[in-house]
């Protein structure tokens, strides 16, 4: 089944959301809030999964942030639970397929690739 894609981005709240048709195992919305410094991700099965921005940073799954032989690292949920380092004001989100989302940070790094088992796994409320 293919995924379609809804994309709404308000400037004025700053906030980016995705609207997924969905099965069982994906995503029906990705919010991203850099007023709150979080991205909430609704779940087909009805579970909620709410991310600090920091923290989805810190979790960057690409090689340069890993190392080339972690690509299947899933950090502990804990880490989202550490006080954020710094506030993230301009961050993009886009689809990459129906396999997940890659992150557009005001670094300037935009390598790594979120998969959606990746997201759940680390889901703070899972």
């Amino acid at each position: 089944m293919e995924v379609g894609f809804f994309f709404l981005y308000c400037c004025a709240l700053r906030r980016a959301r995705f609207s997924l048709m969905s099965t069982s195992t994906t995503p029906t919305q990705v919010t991203v809030d850099t007023d709150a410094q979080t991205v909430t991700i609704a779940w087909a099965d009805d579970h909620t999964s709410e991310f600090p921005l920091d923290g989805l940073r810190r979790a960057c799954p690409c090689a340069a942030c890993r190392g080339d032989n972690k690509s299947d690292y899933v950090p502990d949920p804990s880490l989202f639970n550490e006080s954020a380092r710094r506030q993230w004001t301009d961050v993009e989100v886009e689809p990459v397929g129906s396999y997940g989302l890659r992150f557009h940070w005001d670094d300037g790094h935009n390598d790594g690739i979120y998969t959606w088992e990746r997201l759940r796994k680390m889901s703070p409320q899972s």
